[in-house]
């Protein structure tokens, strides 16, 4: 343990290794348009889904092209993109999803996403205008039967060379934009996302895939602002703006997630910032996380790291190890560098499990102005190093397990 500690001290922030894989803008023919109100669609209709999933399919059977939604509000149910296709809504366009009570298969099994994203290729939803989600009265629904099935405003699964940039998606019934599994060379940028920060579930990005790239989104919603779930790999989010919401988080589904980095991104009144989350029958080796040039301001928790989900234990002591598996939480080699937090009420928990401990943490160039200090328990081999501090108003710096920890005072907070 000893070794295992001096070598997990000794980690810079040069030891995360995110290989970013560039993402291929799609390259395909755009000239050719197809206009959805050409093909049946209009703003008196109680439902377009037909007129325009009609004019998605001629504009793919013609080998690809640009799909307009034009100025006007046009109620929708799920429609299916294909390849070789720019569904653009247009600056005063509005694409709404029919309401909880006449939206097709609603809360069964049988539901469909509302933009759906399967097996496809080199398309692209843009635009100025906005996709409604109508999520009201499926929250109000869910708050009454929490197994309640909601769909996703835009979803992907084994697609490749996707990108959505420039809408606004709001009030979605669950996820705002869900990249599932086997996807791979996503671009989400210049997207804005807006739900309540009551309404449940309401995740803005989920990723589940490949080599992601998420820049310059504005996300406020009521759950986590983008959640980098099992299979995240090389998914990269820099210069993005995140409001209400649960924070820019990996888990709590967390197999086979590594390289990941976040950074230049503007936290504020969000309840959680930097959080990574899982359980024992959910996790497996999570590893090479960076965390870089980040403000935050008047957020809840500034820093969480829990090998326990939903809850930590009330006390390390009440919790005995357990035999390690292949899905015990086994965080390693998590880089913050060049982050103030300030406002926050708390400053974080760091929180391992008694049988494995998280591997390498470092603090780096980090200021916490905080309420209260930071829990740290079963966590060994953290260190904190180029002034990197915690300012707290009442109490110690840092609660921890350990009975000192390179680089800071655990009771004052300042830089050793």
């Amino acid at each position: 343990m000893k070794f295992r500690l001096l070598l997990f001290a000794t980690v810079s922030c040069l030891s995360v290794c995110c290989s970013k894989k560039e993402n291929v803008q799609p390259v395909y023919d755009t000239s050719k348009t197809y206009i959805i109100t050409n093909y049946g669609a209009s703003g008196n209709l109680p439902d377009n889904s037909a007129a325009i999933q009609k004019t998605i399919d001629t504009c793919a059977a013609s080998g690809g092209g640009t799909v307009i939604v034009p100025v006007g509000t046009f109620l929708c149910g799920p429609v299916k993109m294909k390849s070789n296709i720019t569904l653009k809504i247009e600056n005063g366009a509005v694409l709404k999803a029919l309401p909880y009570q006449s939206y097709p298969g609603a809360g069964t099994p049988t539901f469909k996403p509302f933009i759906e994203c399967t097996g496809i290729s080199h398309a692209t939803i843009t635009g100025q205008g906005i996709i409604e989600g109508q999520g009201s009265d499926w929250w109000t629904a869910y708050r009454n039967d929490n197994t309640l099935l909601r769909p996703a405003m835009i979803r992907m699964t084994k697609s490749t060379h996707i990108t959505v940039s420039d809408i606004t998606v709001q009030n979605a019934p669950a996820a705002h934009i869900d990249i599932d599994r086997l996807c791979d060379s996503v671009n989400i940028t210049h997207v804005t996302i807006n739900s309540p920060a009551n309404s449940p579930n309401t995740d803005g990005i989920d990723t589940w895939s490949s080599n992601i790239n998420i820049t310059n989104c504005n996300i406020n919603c009521g759950d986590d602002n983008i959640a980098m779930d099992s299979y995240s790999v090389n998914v990269h989010v820099k210069n993005c703006i995140f409001g209400t919401g649960h924070g820019c988080s990996v888990g709590s589904y967390t197999t086979g997630v590594h390289d990941l980095s976040i950074d230049s991104c503007t936290f504020n009144g969000t309840t959680n910032g930097i959080r990574l989350k899982s359980n024992r029958g959910r996790s497996g080796i999570v590893e090479n996380i960076s965390y870089s040039d980040i403000t935050m301001k008047n957020v809840t928790n500034a820093f969480i790291i829990v090998s326990y989900y939903p809850k930590t234990p009330t006390s390390p002591a009440i919790d005995p190890a357990q035999d390690v598996t292949a899905t015990t939480p086994d965080y390693r080699n998590i880089i913050f560098k060049n982050i103030i937090a300030e406002g926050s009420d708390r400053a974080g928990t760091i929180w391992g499990l008694p049988e494995l401990p998280i591997g390498s943490v470092v603090f780096d160039n980090v200021t916490i102005n905080a309420g209260s200090g930071m829990k740290i328990y079963f966590a060994p081999a953290i260190v904190f190093k180029n002034g990197s501090h915690i300012t707290t108003t009442k109490g110690d710096a840092i609660i921890t397990d350990n009975s000192a920890i390179p680089g800071i005072n655990i009771t004052t907070g300042s830089a050793e």
